[in-house]
């Protein structure tokens, strides 16, 4: 029996909560860290949809979301 633990190499990215790669030239990364579980008061989606994505771009975070009951996007 291999009692050795399993070892991830440090090339490899197994779990990245609240974060996002970032290129610059396509051959070089960054992680970097995005702000997580903060509460917006100013925006909410219209009721039925469910949120499918987001990003942020230029400090203004866009929310794709979906409504299965109209099937609308």
């Amino acid at each position: 029996m291999d009692l050795n633990p399993l070892t991830t190499p440090n090339t490899v990215l197994t779990s990245a909560l609240n974060a996002t790669f970032v290129t610059f030239n396509g051959n070089e990364y960054v992680l970097q860290n995005d702000m997580g579980n903060g509460r917006v008061e100013t925006a909410k989606l219209p009721e039925g949809y469910i949120p499918i994505g987001t990003t942020e771009l230029g400090g203004i975070i866009y929310i794709v979301s979906y409504n299965p009951l109209i099937d609308q996007c």
